[in-house]
C-alpha cells in the first residue's frame, strides 16, 4: 500500500493542476487511491493491473422527488431499479455501469477507464474532460425511464 501512496503522488499533483481537490484514501476494498469530489461527479484514481485505473462517477439526486405522494414516489423508484439493467444493456458499453442510489435516491452512472502508466501528466486533464460527459450518459438513462 505505501508503493501504491508513493506511486499516485504524481497522479493527485496532475488532478491538482487541472483544477481539482485530489486526495489520498482507502477505497472500499482497501486499495489506495487518489480521490476528488466536484460538483459535475466525483473520480478515483489507483493502481491497476497495467497502468492506472480511472473511475469516474456521477449522480442523479432525487429523481422523484417531486412527486408529493411517497407510495408513488416508492413504486416509481422500485420501477427503475428493475428497468436498469435492461437501460444499461442498451445504452451503456462494456465500461459503463448504471446503478440506483438509495442515499441519494436517483441513478448513479459509472466508467472505468484503463491509462497507461506513460500517461501519468495528462489523468487530471482526462478527468476533467470525461467527467462531464457522464452528464449526458445520465440524461439519456433518464430519459428512458420517463
Amino acid at each position: 500500500m505505501e508503493q501504491d501512496r508513493i506511486a499516485l503522488d504524481p497522479i493527485r499533483q496532475s488532478l491538482a493542476d487541472a483544477g481539482f481537490y485530489a486526495y489520498g484514501m482507502l477505497d472500499e476494498q482497501n486499495r489506495w487511491s487518489i480521490a476528488v469530489d466536484d460538483e459535475v461527479g466525483r473520480a478515483n484514481v489507483r493502481i491497476g493491473d497495467d497502468g492506472y485505473e480511472v473511475e469516474l462517477w456521477a449522480s442523479s439526486p432525487g429523481l422523484y422527488a417531486d412527486e408529493e405522494n411517497e407510495w408513488r414516489r416508492k413504486s416509481r423508484a422500485r420501477l427503475a431499479r428493475l428497468m436498469l439493467p435492461n437501460i444499461a444493456r442498451g445504452f451503456l458499453d462494456a465500461h459503463q455501469h448504471v446503478a440506483w442510489d438509495e442515499v441519494d435516491e436517483g441513478v448513479a452512472v459509472s466508467e472505468t477507464y484503463q491509462l497507461p502508466f506513460n500517461r501519468t501528466g495528462d489523468v487530471g486533464e482526462f478527468v476533467r474532460i470525461h467527467l462531464p460527459e457522464l452528464e449526458t450518459v445520465l440524461a439519456k438513462i433518464e430519459s428512458q425511464l420517463g
